[in-house]
């Protein structure tokens, strides 16, 4: 089958719920299902010149889509990856471990999250949370009783996914790729402030497998499986099942080496309104080893194995190169330190209009609140090991001497008493230093001490509570 690439850029907050339920807890996806793309072509269902070909018969496969680091794709985590406890570094492939590995490396915690890339990087997708709640029409006002929660993928990242078309008429494939480039909704809320995208037609070029069959011999003989999208497999009756043994005809698996994981869900059809039998899935990620696979059985696993293969069910890659080591260092995402979102102050006047002025002082107010509130809270973090418990009396006289004193004025204040007073002797050395040139640097004097010599002591006292 040949393989049409796409991208995706999330242009707002995306949410990808893994249920269609409404209440209680609901999980999300950290993929994009390949049944979304093939909702979006399904619009034009009856534009197209076999349309039971492109949706009904496996002749074209909408792919899940994945998140891109630097242009690379990634894969799923696969469970087979353990490391010791509370060590994070090496990790281990499980069906590589003998009895006397486990002995020696003793308990061991599985990966579960997140995604790889070919060389190994650990990467993870970004969520954001928004309390919402109804809205009261008639009031004007919040529903009552009605508050809910948006788990959301940020905004900005790129995703990849592939269709795979095989035997459909050139002009099908190209309403197929027109389709999904016009698509500009995605997930959940779309009608709100959630779902934007935008989509981009790479190429028809085959995508480099991650397998490798050359490290294969160090399994004696085994084959490992990993499942990059979900399964749902089927027994002789047409029965959905968890019995690894209807991946292919004769297949034997190592039940021992296996590492899976499942779930269910119910799906939503938005033609019928209505919900289909609920589908039992056998996760992506999961690793399943299996032995004597000859070459019939290996076309077959390779073309896709079980149902729902239109939806991007059913892919395997067979010795892929990130399961073929018995332990490797795991690299970490390297996040590079965004600089947060500055709110400015507005500096142009507006005398005539009292109103507006009246907005705009408090505006610049709250900016100057906020990054006093931010200096004491730097402050006290680089140097909260410098000032012990001992000296809460200190910061209560510091506190007293901003009652009488301004911003011209505080400095020489605090300067004259941890300098001359009776507490000299315990502001020694660094102490001193350090919070007179803290002072002396505030462009809000009065207002830095005052809320320093109020944080300060709530900050000892919160760490011995925790310490009991």
């Amino acid at each position: 089958m040949r393989e049409l690439v796409f991208q995706v850029e999330f242009k707002s907050d995306i949410v990808l719920p893994a249920t269609s339920n409404t209440e209680g807890k609901i999980d999300q996806l950290d993929f994009i299902a390949g049944s979304n793309f093939l909702g979006m072509v399904a619009k034009n269902y009856d534009k197209f010149s076999d349309s039971f070909a492109i949706f009904h018969s496996g002749k074209v496969r909408f792919g899940d889509g994945h998140v891109l680091k630097d242009g690379k794709m990634t894969y799923k985590i696969p469970y087979s990856y353990f490391h010791k406890k509370l060590e994070t570094t090496p990790v281990f492939n499980h069906h590589f471990l003998d009895d006397k590995d486990f002995e020696d490396l003793g308990q061991l915690k599985q990966l579960r999250e997140g995604y790889i890339t070919k060389e190994k990087e650990q990467v993870f997708v970004d969520y954001t949370y928004s309390q919402k709640s109804a809205y009261d029409k008639k009031n004007r006002r919040s529903l009552d009783s009605n508050m809910y929660g948006y788990k959301a993928i940020k905004k900005g990242s790129v995703w990849q996914f592939v269709v795979k078309v095989d035997g459909i008429t050139p002009e099908d494939e190209k309403r197929i790729v027109e389709t999904l480039k016009s698509s500009t909704r995605l997930g959940k809320s779309k009608s709100a402030e959630y779902g934007e995208v935008e989509i981009k037609y790479i190429g028809s070029e085959v995508s480099t497998s991650p397998s490798n069959e050359a490290k294969a011999s160090l399994l004696d003989g085994k084959v490992v499986l990993y499942c990059n999208s979900r399964l749902a497999l089927v027994d002789e009756w047409g029965n959905p099942t968890y019995d690894l043994k209807y991946l292919c005809d004769g297949v034997e698996v190592v039940y021992a080496k296996t590492q899976i994981r499942t779930s269910t869900f119910t799906p939503y059809n938005g033609v019928r309104k209505t919900k289909d039998y609920e589908r039992v899935c056998i996760n992506k990620g999961s690793v399943i080893v299996v032995k004597n696979l000859d070459s019939k059985q290996r076309e077959q696993i390779q073309n896709g194995v079980g149902a729902f293969l239109s939806e991007g069910f059913g892919e395997i890659v067979i010795n892929p190169n990130f399961l073929m080591d018995k332990d490797f260092p795991l690299k970490k995402e390297c996040k590079d330190k965004k600089e947060k979102n500055k709110r400015e102050k507005i500096t142009q006047t507006f005398e005539d209009k009292s109103a507006v002025q009246f907005l705009v002082n408090r505006h610049n107010k709250t900016i100057d609140t906020l990054d006093i509130a931010n200096k004491v809270a730097d402050f006290i973090e680089d140097n909260k090991k410098l000032y012990d418990k001992k000296m809460n009396s200190q910061w209560g006289t510091i506190r007293s001497l901003c009652i009488n004193s301004n911003d011209e004025t505080i400095e020489e204040a605090v300067s004259s008493y941890i300098s001359k007073g009776v507490a000299k002797d315990k502001w020694d050395g660094d102490k001193k230093i350090k919070l007179l040139e803290a002072i002396e640097k505030s462009n809000h004097k009065l207002q830095f001490t005052k809320l320093l010599s109020i944080q300060m002591p709530k900050i000892k006292e919160n760490k011995e509570q925790n310490n009991d």
